[in-house]
């Protein structure tokens, strides 16, 4: 609405307005391209409005709306920009996942998109499905097919499950949560390596602040589900 200054951008920015963008929902949806994402952002500053409507709120003051979206597209080019970066050096997801962040004076809130999921979104949009990691990817045998070997060599569960608990134990819940996928796939029931997977979601939901929407959602219902199949 030109006569009002009045732009009205559904969801482009999320539900939240000036937070890291959310790039792709744990829900499950099509990855947004993140260049897409940074020219809608252009264009909806150079309409320059005074007012702002999305598709939860109203937001009023052209000076407050320019320098909020000209931070989360400033912010969304970074960390393109160093995804790439980091694509192009050799760098692999997970380290790109853990490495790219945000400089302190691009900081966002991150409520409802999270930094190394934008990272994620931003790589597989350019590479796609295979990381060549693995001639594995290419093929429809999952690594965890060969869980049962992993388990009948150790000599059974247990020290899959001491293993996991030590890294829990040491701060390390994501290397617990590997282990514990692995006997679980194997004994579904095992108390043990519930309580270990128990433990190490725990470490996770703590260390994320609470922050993120979904992240905590997500994992506040994995700790129910692990509790009630250990009770079981």
């Amino acid at each position: 609405m030109p006569e009002h200054r009045t732009a009205f951008i559904g969801n482009l920015m999320g539900p939240f307005f000036g937070h890291v963008p959310n790039l792709y929902t744990l829900r499950g949806d099509k990855i947004r391209s993140a260049m897409t994402f940074i020219h809608s952002m252009d264009r909806v500053i150079d309409l320059a409005p005074e007012t702002l409507i999305n598709g939860h709120d109203v937001f009023r003051g052209a000076d407050e709306i320019d320098a909020t979206m000209t931070k989360v597209r400033d912010a969304t080019t970074y960390l393109r920009d160093r995804t790439i970066d980091g694509m192009n050096s050799g760098s692999d997801l997970w380290t790109l996942m853990r490495d790219v962040t945000l400089p302190s004076e691009l900081a966002l809130p991150q409520v409802h998109g999270k930094v190394p999921w934008i990272v994620r979104a931003i790589f597989e949009e350019h590479v796609g499905w295979f990381r060549y990691e693995s001639t594995t990817e290419l093929y429809d045998v999952p690594p965890s097919t060969v869980w049962p070997d992993v388990v009948e060599l150790v000599g059974g569960s247990a020290p899959l499950i001491e293993r996991a608990d030590a890294h829990s134990q040491a701060g390390r819940p994501l290397q617990a949560l590997h282990l514990t996928d692995i006997v679980l796939a194997h004994s579904p029931g095992d108390d043990n390596a519930l309580r270990v997977k128990q433990a190490a979601l725990t470490q996770l939901l703590a260390a994320s602040g609470r922050e993120n929407h979904s992240e905590v959602q997500w994992l506040e219902q994995e700790i129910k589900t692990a509790a009630t199949e250990e009770d079981a």
